[in-house]
Protein backbone atom coordinates (compact mmCIF):
# COMPACT_ATOMS: atom_id res chain seq x y z
CA UNK A 1 0.00 0.00 0.00
CA UNK A 2 2.56 2.83 0.68
CA UNK A 3 3.95 1.54 -2.45
CA UNK A 4 1.15 2.45 -4.06
CA UNK A 5 0.84 5.60 -2.03
CA UNK A 6 4.19 6.90 -3.02
CA UNK A 7 3.99 6.13 -7.10
CA UNK A 8 1.08 8.09 -6.94
CA UNK A 9 2.18 11.15 -4.92
CA UNK A 10 5.55 11.11 -7.31
CA UNK A 11 3.26 10.48 -10.36
CA UNK A 12 0.71 13.55 -9.06
CA UNK A 13 4.24 15.56 -8.19
CA UNK A 14 5.56 15.14 -11.82
CA UNK A 15 1.95 16.29 -13.42
CA UNK A 16 1.98 19.32 -11.04
CA UNK A 17 5.45 20.69 -12.30
CA UNK A 18 4.23 19.75 -15.80
CA UNK A 19 1.47 22.06 -15.42
CA UNK A 20 3.20 24.53 -14.04
CA UNK A 21 5.77 24.60 -16.94
CA UNK A 22 2.85 24.43 -19.39
CA UNK A 23 1.12 27.68 -17.91
CA UNK A 24 4.64 29.31 -17.23
CA UNK A 25 6.86 28.59 -20.34
CA UNK A 26 4.13 30.20 -23.28
CA UNK A 27 5.17 33.69 -21.76
CA UNK A 28 8.46 33.36 -20.98
CA UNK A 29 8.94 32.06 -25.22
CA UNK A 30 6.20 34.97 -26.22
CA UNK A 31 8.94 37.35 -24.90
CA UNK A 32 12.03 35.52 -25.63
CA UNK A 33 10.86 35.83 -29.64
CA UNK A 34 9.37 39.05 -29.50
CA UNK A 35 12.52 40.43 -27.73
CA UNK A 36 14.96 38.47 -30.72
CA UNK A 37 12.24 40.15 -33.77
CA UNK A 38 11.79 43.10 -32.49
CA UNK A 39 12.69 46.08 -35.52
CA UNK A 40 13.14 49.68 -34.43
CA UNK A 41 12.57 51.57 -36.92
CA UNK A 42 13.72 54.87 -37.14
CA UNK A 43 15.24 57.97 -39.49
CA UNK A 44 18.65 57.30 -37.72
CA UNK A 45 18.34 53.62 -38.09
CA UNK A 46 15.73 52.87 -40.56
CA UNK A 47 14.90 48.72 -41.39
CA UNK A 48 16.97 47.50 -44.38
CA UNK A 49 14.46 47.06 -47.23
CA UNK A 50 16.54 46.61 -50.59
CA UNK A 51 15.79 44.40 -53.31
CA UNK A 52 18.04 41.94 -53.95
CA UNK A 53 17.63 42.53 -57.72
CA UNK A 54 18.15 46.23 -57.78
CA UNK A 55 21.20 46.06 -55.27
CA UNK A 56 23.02 43.83 -57.94
CA UNK A 57 22.58 45.89 -61.11
CA UNK A 58 25.49 46.91 -62.28
CA UNK A 59 25.71 50.38 -64.00
CA UNK A 60 26.44 49.95 -68.06
CA UNK A 61 27.62 52.83 -69.98
CA UNK A 62 29.62 51.80 -73.35
CA UNK A 63 30.72 54.38 -76.26
CA UNK A 64 31.66 53.82 -80.08
CA UNK A 65 32.32 55.64 -83.00
CA UNK A 66 31.19 54.58 -86.09
CA UNK A 67 32.56 51.45 -87.86
CA UNK A 68 34.06 52.99 -90.49
CA UNK A 69 38.19 54.46 -91.32
CA UNK A 70 39.01 56.50 -87.97
CA UNK A 71 35.76 56.06 -86.38
CA UNK A 72 33.74 57.39 -89.77
CA UNK A 73 30.53 56.64 -91.64
CA UNK A 74 31.75 54.91 -94.39
CA UNK A 75 28.54 55.48 -96.80
CA UNK A 76 26.47 58.10 -97.38
CA UNK A 77 23.71 56.50 -96.35
CA UNK A 78 24.08 54.06 -93.51
CA UNK A 79 26.59 54.51 -90.69
CA UNK A 80 27.19 51.85 -88.23
CA UNK A 81 28.14 51.98 -84.36
CA UNK A 82 29.53 47.93 -83.12
CA UNK A 83 32.07 48.89 -80.79
CA UNK A 84 29.81 48.81 -77.71
CA UNK A 85 31.06 46.70 -74.59
CA UNK A 86 29.65 43.24 -74.78
CA UNK A 87 27.88 41.50 -71.83
CA UNK A 88 29.52 39.44 -69.46
CA UNK A 89 28.71 35.64 -69.00
CA UNK A 90 26.45 35.74 -66.32
CA UNK A 91 24.67 38.45 -66.93
CA UNK A 92 21.99 40.19 -69.57
CA UNK A 93 22.19 44.38 -69.88
CA UNK A 94 19.15 46.04 -70.06
CA UNK A 95 19.48 48.79 -72.35
CA UNK A 96 17.78 52.10 -71.45
CA UNK A 97 18.74 55.08 -73.21
CA UNK A 98 20.71 55.40 -76.71
CA UNK A 99 21.89 58.76 -78.40
CA UNK A 100 24.32 59.78 -81.18
CA UNK A 101 25.46 62.20 -83.20
CA UNK A 102 26.07 62.07 -86.89
CA UNK A 103 27.09 64.19 -90.07
CA UNK A 104 24.04 64.82 -92.34
CA UNK A 105 23.87 66.82 -95.04
CA UNK A 106 19.80 67.72 -95.36
CA UNK A 107 16.86 66.78 -93.30
CA UNK A 108 15.47 64.52 -96.09
CA UNK A 109 14.99 61.89 -95.64
CA UNK A 110 14.40 61.84 -91.85
CA UNK A 111 17.93 60.85 -90.42
CA UNK A 112 16.32 57.46 -88.50
CA UNK A 113 17.95 54.42 -87.28
CA UNK A 114 17.20 50.86 -85.71
CA UNK A 115 19.48 49.27 -82.62
CA UNK A 116 19.86 45.58 -82.40
CA UNK A 117 21.89 43.11 -80.98
CA UNK A 118 25.26 42.10 -82.35
CA UNK A 119 26.36 38.50 -81.78
CA UNK A 120 30.13 37.93 -82.91
CA UNK A 121 29.87 39.77 -86.54
CA UNK A 122 25.84 38.39 -86.40
CA UNK A 123 23.57 41.17 -86.52
CA UNK A 124 20.10 40.45 -85.20
CA UNK A 125 16.96 41.79 -86.03
CA UNK A 126 16.01 44.93 -85.18
CA UNK A 127 14.93 45.60 -81.35
CA UNK A 128 14.22 49.05 -81.77
CA UNK A 129 13.70 52.09 -84.09
CA UNK A 130 14.44 55.97 -83.55
CA UNK A 131 14.34 58.85 -85.46
CA UNK A 132 17.00 61.72 -84.98
CA UNK A 133 16.57 65.79 -85.17
CA UNK A 134 18.16 67.56 -87.90
CA UNK A 135 20.18 70.27 -86.91
CA UNK A 136 20.91 72.62 -90.05
CA UNK A 137 23.76 75.17 -89.04
CA UNK A 138 25.81 72.16 -87.78
CA UNK A 139 25.47 69.47 -90.49
CA UNK A 140 24.38 67.28 -87.74
CA UNK A 141 21.65 64.47 -86.83
CA UNK A 142 21.36 64.02 -82.82
CA UNK A 143 19.93 61.01 -81.52
CA UNK A 144 18.22 60.66 -77.74
CA UNK A 145 16.03 57.55 -77.64
CA UNK A 146 14.96 56.14 -74.63
CA UNK A 147 14.23 52.36 -74.92
CA UNK A 148 13.65 49.21 -73.08
CA UNK A 149 15.54 46.54 -74.49
CA UNK A 150 17.63 43.33 -73.65
CA UNK A 151 20.64 42.06 -74.77
CA UNK A 152 21.84 38.45 -73.43
CA UNK A 153 25.41 37.57 -72.79
CA UNK A 154 27.82 37.23 -75.38
CA UNK A 155 26.46 39.79 -77.39
CA UNK A 156 26.74 43.43 -77.82
CA UNK A 157 24.47 46.19 -79.08
CA UNK A 158 24.75 47.74 -82.17
CA UNK A 159 23.22 51.16 -83.84
CA UNK A 160 22.39 51.44 -87.64
CA UNK A 161 21.69 54.98 -89.05
CA UNK A 162 20.38 55.82 -92.24
CA UNK A 163 19.97 59.27 -93.67
CA UNK A 164 21.69 61.95 -95.79
CA UNK A 165 24.89 61.16 -93.94
CA UNK A 166 28.05 63.37 -95.00
CA UNK A 167 30.74 60.14 -96.09
CA UNK A 168 34.19 60.09 -93.97
CA UNK A 169 32.60 62.40 -91.21
CA UNK A 170 32.88 61.01 -87.56
CA UNK A 171 29.78 59.57 -85.79
CA UNK A 172 29.49 59.16 -82.08
CA UNK A 173 27.16 57.16 -79.66
CA UNK A 174 26.43 55.89 -76.54
CA UNK A 175 24.24 52.97 -75.36
CA UNK A 176 23.65 53.47 -70.93
CA UNK A 177 21.39 51.07 -68.54
CA UNK A 178 22.42 47.97 -66.53
CA UNK A 179 23.50 45.39 -66.39
CA UNK A 180 21.45 42.42 -64.16
CA UNK A 181 23.16 39.67 -62.31
CA UNK A 182 21.36 36.58 -63.53
CA UNK A 183 22.13 34.27 -60.51
CA UNK A 184 20.29 36.38 -58.64
CA UNK A 185 17.42 36.80 -61.35
CA UNK A 186 17.48 33.79 -63.45
CA UNK A 187 17.52 35.86 -66.68
CA UNK A 188 14.22 34.17 -67.47
CA UNK A 189 13.60 34.03 -71.46
CA UNK A 190 12.31 37.18 -72.80
CA UNK A 191 9.03 36.82 -73.92
CA UNK A 192 7.94 38.03 -77.33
Amino acid sequence: MQIARRLLIGVGAIALVAALLTLAAPKSAHALVAALVQVTNTTANPAVTLDADKATRIPYESSSQAAGFAGTCGETIVCQFDGFTAVPAGYRLVVQQIAAVVGVNSASPTPNGYFASLTGDVGGAPLDYFTGTYITKQGEAIFHQAVLEYINAGSAPTLLINGDLISNESGYAIVTGYLENCSVTGCPPIQN
